[in-house]
């Protein structure tokens, strides 16, 4: 059986942040605290996150 992909929901959970504060952590659009960066990095790396290449490709919001 092959595990789901970790998406930035899980990510947010993980760290205890909001989807849009993981959001603009990978985006780096926004000026984040040491701790919560670190906390997001560490949810990161234990749930080997990866941003799917298709929806990066896909056209932000009009």
């Amino acid at each position: 059986m092959q595990r789901k992909r970790p998406t930035i929901a899980d990510v947010a959970r993980a760290a205890g942040v909001s989807i849009g504060t993981v959001s603009n952590f990978i985006n780096g659009t926004a000026g984040l605290k040491e701790g919560t960066r670190e906390r997001i990095e560490k949810a990161i790396a234990a749930l080997m996150y990866r941003p799917s290449s298709f929806a990066r490709s896909l056209p932000g919001r009009a």
